[in-house]
């Protein structure tokens, strides 16, 4: 398996349900990207070319998707896990021919919306799955191996989606993403989880906050977490003012921080950093930095917005630690329902995220944005190292393996 600071990713591989779990999700995604570059050009399209139909594409996938973290997620942990995740791939396939079959806008629409719902309940419950059948030393190599999946998956499939779209129509390209999801689901088929009964007690609504803020280590790196998970969307924000003076920039440093997202990704998975608090802290202080360096760089030329976005990208790698310290620390019967409760969360503080700082740049300029958003991180990981160092309790993540609760 290696030990160590640096672990091989072959262990993945050669795990049984690892390597399953990961194909899904990296066929999934690309998948999905590629539908929704195609969803936008419909969206665009059948709202007469209005630049509003694209956007309710991306806006009305939070509804849905926000709805099962805080209605479903209490019931996502009773859902067996291999049957939830076939299920919500059928689902999924169906949901995405909608358009196919359907003229008009809102076909496109309630397509979008469904996926974001599936994509939501489907992420919970495969983290849920990890859980139960990845065992403790991997899980860190297979987070980070999805995630870099999902933000090359989101630079290949935008530019495949829309070009196919332009092309030939949105059709081949919502077929395309639908036949990902029966994929998916054939892999799923064969995944062997170890049998586990569900909570005896149901779970509440408010039981995947409660589990949260019940965990010593996680009241302590939630919080910081969050802070920076509302600076997840910012990047790409703020790229898009580069239309004004720069247009050809665009999609440059739009994929910037994904491709420094994929990268981080890989590096961080092959450490033990899930397992090091402090060194999560340190981390989130660094990716603050990078956002104000990139601020300082902005005065020289606004195009540094590129390579300022690529550094930012390689400071998010703390997220797939705090992902996998998530998996080692939540018993496995709460792991989907605290997973839906994080990513509704995620939704909430992205857009809310997107929208002040937006506002921020254009009061104020793009640089005072970064500069304030780096202000604000740095200021959360330094107060998370103080208080790692001021409680060492927190430090310790060792808990009885969560497949066995």
């Amino acid at each position: 398996m290696g030990s160590g600071a640096t672990l091989r990713y072959q262990a993945v591989f050669t795990d049984p349900a690892a390597w399953r779990l990961w194909a899904a999700a990296t066929i999934s995604y690309l998948g999905d990207f590629v539908g929704l570059g195609a969803l936008l050009l419909a969206g665009y399209h059948r709202s007469g070319g209005h630049a509003l139909g694209a956007a309710a594409v991306f806006g009305i996938q939070a509804l849905p998707a926000f709805a099962v973290s805080a209605g479903i997620g209490p019931w996502l942990d009773r859902i067996p896990r291999r049957a939830g995740l076939i299920v919500l791939s059928l689902v999924g396939a169906g949901a995405v021919s909608l358009p196919i079959v359907a003229s008009g806008l809102w076909a496109v629409l309630v397509a979008a919306g469904l996926v974001g719902g599936i994509r939501t309940a489907f992420n919970s419950v495969r983290t849920g799955a990890i859980a139960d059948g990845v065992p403790r030393d991997i899980r860190g190599r297979l987070v980070a191996l999805v995630t870099m999946s999902n933000q090359a998956s989101e630079v290949l499939g935008y530019v495949a989606g829309s070009v196919v779209a332009i092309a030939i129509g949105t059709g081949p390209a919502l077929g395309a993403d639908a036949a990902t999801f029966v994929v998916a689901a054939v892999l799923l088929a064969g995944l062997r989880l170890v049998n586990r009964a569900p909570p005896r007690d149901r779970a509440l609504m408010t039981t995947g906050i409660r589990t949260i803020f019940g965990d010593r280590t996680l009241a302590a790196l939630v919080p910081v977490a969050w802070i920076g998970l509302t600076l997840g969307a910012v990047p790409q924000t703020l790229a898009t003012t580069l239309s004004r003076t720069d247009r050809a920039w665009v999609p440059a440093a739009l994929a910037a921080m994904a491709a420094g997202q994929a990268i981080a990704a890989t590096v961080v998975g092959k450490t033990r950093l899930s397992e090091r608090v402090l060194g999560e802290f340190w981390y989130i202080t660094v990716c603050g930095v990078a956002f104000m360096a990139t601020a300082a760089g902005l005065s020289a030329d606004r195009v540094i917005v590129v390579a300022g976005n690529f550094a930012i990208g390689l400071g998010f790698g703390w997220v797939v630690a705090a992902q996998t310290t998530f998996i080692h620390v939540i018993p496995a019967g709460r792991m989907a329902h605290v997973t839906s409760t994080m990513i509704g969360s995620l939704i909430v503080l992205e857009g809310v995220g997107a929208v002040a700082f937006g506002a921020v740049a254009g009061v104020f300029g793009m640089a005072a944005a970064y500069l304030l958003a780096g202000a604000m991180l740095t200021a959360a990981g330094l107060a998370g190292l103080g208080y790692g160092r001021a409680h060492p309790e927190i430090l310790d993540i060792s808990r009885a393996d969560p497949r066995r609760r």
